[in-house]
C-alpha cells in the first residue's frame, strides 16, 4: 500500500498525481555507456596513444579504469530507480503531498487553502521531452520546487483546479 493511500482523509480524493520522468536515468546512462565504449575500445586507444609494443601494459589498466567508470554509472543507474520508485507527489481535493525516500521519508505537505499560487518552469529540453518543475507558492511567501516531474502542464493544472476552489472570486 503507498504512503499516499494510507494517509488520506475520509473526504479525500486524488485530483492530480505526478512521475518524475525518465530524465534522472540519463546521468548514470551516460556514464555508463562511456565506460564501456571505453572498455570497449581500450585497445586501440592504447595502440594509438603508445604504440603497438607497449598497448598491452597499458591495455589493462584502461580496461580496469573503465570497468570501475561502468559500476559507478550502474549505481547511479539503480539510485535514480529507488528515486523514481520511492517518490509520490498527488494533489487532492485538500492538499498537496510529496513523499520522497523509502528508509529515510521527507514529506511535504500543504494544505491547498494555504496554496496561494503555482507556475511550473520548463527548458527548450523539458519542453520536448516533457519534463519540468513545478513551483508551489505557500500563504507565508515559501516557495517549494518539485523537480523533473514528467508532463508538469497537466500536474500544474490539477493543482489550479483545485485551487480556484479555494481561492476567492474578484
Amino acid at each position: 500500500m503507498s504512503y499516499i493511500a494510507k494517509i488520506l482523509l475520509p473526504n479525500e480524493q486524488v485530483v492530480g498525481v505526478a512521475f518524475l520522468h525518465w530524465i534522472i536515468y540519463l546521468r548514470g546512462l551516460y556514464i555508463t555507456a562511456a565506460g564501456g565504449i571505453l572498455g570497449c575500445l581500450s585497445r586501440p586507444i592504447t595502440e594509438f596513444l603508445f604504440g603497438t609494443l607497449i598497448a598491452n601494459d597499458y591495455a589493462k589498466p584502461v580496461t580496469v579504469v573503465s570497468m570501475i567508470i561502468v559500476v559507478y554509472g550502474i549505481i547511479l543507474l539503480v539510485g535514480a530507480f529507488i528515486r523514481q520508485i520511492a517518490t509520490e507527489i498527488v494533489m487532492t481535493n485538500q492538499r498537496l503531498i510529496a513523499k520522497y525516500g523509502i528508509i529515510a521519508r521527507a514529506t511535504f505537505e500543504i494544505m491547498a487553502s494555504r496554496i496561494t499560487g503555482a507556475n511550473f518552469d520548463q527548458s527548450v529540453t523539458g519542453r520536448m521531452m516533457g519534463f519540468g518543475t513545478i513551483w508551489v507558492h505557500g500563504a507565508g511567501g515559501e516557495v517549494s520546487p518539485i523537480y523533473n516531474v514528467a508532463e508538469p502542464q497537466k500536474f500544474y493544472r490539477s493543482i489550479i483546479g483545485v485551487l480556484e476552489r479555494f481561492q476567492p472570486r474578484v
